[in-house]
């Protein structure tokens, strides 16, 4: 614990003494060499996180000062865990395994990941069998922790959406991570109808299609012209959908 401490200590000096951030390569070079090589040194910075703002920015890190309220960070309680595993039942709640008939061992964890802003509570805790939260864990990684913590942050569906074809730009956004963002919260039976929505408010987008190498499509979409979503965009855009529909 006082050798993570002290890591934690000396990774918040570099930063703070780097106005314009540090790349990974250049933080690890910072460090004294009694550290180590310090292989997951990206998980030691988004530890501290939880009490400082240290943004991702164009591939380097950026300190930004304290958090005037600290994210989420308590662990699970086995009062908690207990309640989690109580609600599934003895089933996997993502692939639907049983503890009785597959012989599985399920495990509390959280929907949406801490790095995103999720809360340690019952409601963003479910229980999943080892191998199900093992693959959670590499796809999770693919994402970018900075974009997902901001997406995740608004309760509309449309907001996620129109927040998602901003972001990515010219770079254009697959339409599996739009599936994806539009479900993270609440699930989306039909979520390209919420994107073919967000025209109701005055955001437009084009899209592309291209075969992949494994012979899959895939569909790209582009932002084509953009407006800032009102306060409550789900609530206004069903508003203006009745108003034509009379």
């Amino acid at each position: 614990m006082a050798k993570k401490k002290r890591l934690h200590d000396l990774i918040l000096g570099a930063l703070k003494a780097s106005p314009d951030g540090l790349s990974i390569h250049e933080l690890r070079a910072k460090l004294p060499e009694d550290i180590g090589p310090q292989a997951e040194l990206n998980k030691r910075v988004r530890e501290l996180r939880y009490k400082h703002d240290i943004p991702h920015e164009s591939g380097r890190y950026v300190y930004r000062g304290a958090r005037v309220v600290p994210l989420d960070n308590q662990g699970i309680s086995s009062k908690l865990r207990a309640a989690v595993l109580n609600k599934a039942n003895g089933r996997c709640q993502m692939c639907g395994r049983t503890v009785k008939d597959d012989g599985i061992k399920l495990e509390a964890d959280h929907k949406i990941p801490h790095n995103w802003g999720g809360a340690t509570d019952l409601d963003n805790l479910w229980a999943i069998c080892q191998l199900c939260n093992s693959g959670k864990r590499d796809f999770f990684k693919s994402f970018d922790d900075d974009e997902m913590r901001d997406l995740v942050g608004f309760e509309s569906v449309h907001e996620r959406l129109a927040k998602a074809l901003q972001k990515r730009g010219s770079e254009g956004v697959p339409s599996w991570f739009l599936e994806f963002v539009a479900n993270v919260n609440d699930f989306q039976e039909d979520w390209h109808r919420r994107l073919r929505e967000l025209r109701v408010i005055g955001i437009e987008y084009v899209f592309a299609k291209k075969r992949l190498p494994s012979g899959k499509v895939e569909t790209t979409y582009f932002l084509k012209k953009w407006k800032d979503p009102p306060a409550n965009a789900t609530a206004v855009i069903r508003a203006r959908e009745r108003a034509k529909r009379q």
